[in-house]
């Protein structure tokens, strides 16, 4: 039976990256192997709709969030709603969390009060208690306090993780309102049963297989971008914010090239280390100012071709990343599918996605060990490289897969089949909390 499905979220912009990458995916699956219909609400600059087909786009003019232009967010639930009114979906998935689920869970009272069947659903993209709560409290109330007074440290991370619980709180009462929940992973899943809520289900994100490949590989790219055959090229492509530790990565470059330049490299070194920041965000001019001092340090603007940011990952030699709060690490897998190890923290998503032998894991906020750790993958990038490749393709990280699931449990879930969405209790013999169906792609 054809479903009205909409995405509504403020992370959907000209330079976003995971969300929006999930979204186009999903809207090109629905047009090209459904008979559903797909409607986008996001924040704009003015108020338009756009229509190709089954496919419906509706901008609602709001403002610019401060600091993180062009993000913008809904200030007008009364809008969203009319929106929704005017589009009447039969799903409600929900990728942020601000604003929106107010107008969401409105618009399905209405509809039930009306005898129509409309579900809400919440996929958890971003750990926001802990990513835009506790870890920037910690770092302002604890980091370099506790060389000065422990106690004082100590009252920080009480206080910190008062207000990440209260986040939690707080969020978990909008998930607890979803109809359903999903998470990209296993362990994601578990953390959203500690906001409180049981039964998410479980849909890992997806890679295109055919565009990212180590076949892009292009030395003109390299020698374009002054990247010798010689050279070694780091590379991550992501948003230029304090969320994903951008700045641990230009530390840990400084410190690579300073020692090569005072010791040189065992092992075959590269005749010259190379780092590419690919994105957007608040700290592209701070990240420019330090490259203006540091050789071998390039910050480019966002890649809106796919083609050729698949082209860049591939013409690269290592991807980097010191993002403590991913959710699934959609960057970190169109990396591995293009042959590149791995280089990263030991935290969030990236202890799934970087198993032994596809790159090295590493303490968080760690410039001196993150730069010890690209030294030795890359006198192991060779092996690495093919293992990831591999290990992407037995994996079977593929959009369509993702999309059969999601979809799959949305139809069961609309028509009121039993065990849809069933919640699975904790285990309390083993003292974990558990979701439905934890298996990763390609494992059983």
């Amino acid at each position: 039976m054809p479903m009205r499905l909409c995405d509504l979220t403020l992370a959907y912009t000209e330079t976003s990256g995971g969300i929006r990458t999930y979204i186009d995916h999903k809207r090109r699956h629905i047009a090209e192997h459904t008979g559903h219909e797909h409607v986008l609400i996001v924040p704009g600059a003015r108020d338009r709709m756009h229509r190709d087909g089954r496919l419906t786009l509706i901008e609602i003019q709001s403002p610019v969030i401060p600091g993180c232009r062009p993000y913008r967010f809904f200030w007008q639930p009364a809008k969203v709603c009319r929106a929704l009114q005017r589009s009447a979906p039969d799903i409600v998935e929900l990728g942020s969390f601000f604003v929106c689920p107010w107008a969401a869970f409105r618009y399905r009272e209405e509809c039930r009060r009306a005898g129509r069947q409309c579900l809400v659903s919440a996929y958890f993209h971003t750990d926001l208690a802990e990513a835009y709560v506790g870890a920037p409290l910690r770092q302002f109330l604890v980091d370099g306090v506790e060389e000065i007074s422990e106690t004082l440290a100590g009252w920080g991370n009480k206080l910190s993780d008062a207000a990440e619980s209260g986040a939690e709180a707080t969020f978990g009462q909008i998930f607890r309102r979803c109809d359903l929940t999903f998470a990209a992973t296993a362990t994601q899943a578990r953390r959203v049963r500690e906001y409180g809520v049981d039964g998410t289900h479980v849909v890992p994100l997806g890679v295109d297989l055919g565009c990212f490949s180590p076949q892009r590989r292009s030395r003109d790219w390299r020698l374009g971008h002054g990247v010798g055959d010689d050279d070694l090229l780091l590379i991550y492509c992501g948003r230029l914010d304090g969320e994903k530790d951008v700045t641990v990565l230009a530390d840990a470059f400084a410190r690579l090239t300073a020692g090569a330049q005072a010791a040189g490299d065992a092992g075959g070194a590269p005749r010259q280390w190379h780092l590419m920041l690919l994105g957007e965000g608040p700290l592209r001019e701070t990240l420019q100012r330090r490259a203006a001092g540091l050789p071998g340090l390039h910050v480019v603007g966002y890649e809106r071709d796919r083609d050729a940011y698949a082209t860049a990952l591939a013409s690269a030699d290592l991807y980097v990343t010191a993002g403590a709060h991913e959710t699934f690490g959609l960057a970190v897998v169109e990396a591995l599918a293009s042959g590149l190890p791995v280089v990263g923290v030991d935290a969030g998503a990236l202890r799934e996605r970087v198993s032994p032998g596809l790159g090295l894991l590493g303490p968080v906020g760690d410039a001196g060990a993150f730069a010890a750790n690209i030294r030795s993958v890359a006198r192991q990038r060779q092996a690495m490289a093919r293992a990831a490749r591999e290990h992407v393709l037995a994996a079977g990280y593929g959009w369509h897969r993702s999309f059969e699931r999601l979809l799959g449990l949305y139809g069961r879930a609309l028509a009121g089949e039993a065990g849809a969405p069933a919640a699975v209790p904790a285990d309390a013999a083993a003292g974990q909390r558990r979701a439905i169906e934890v298996t990763e792609p390609g494992r059983r």
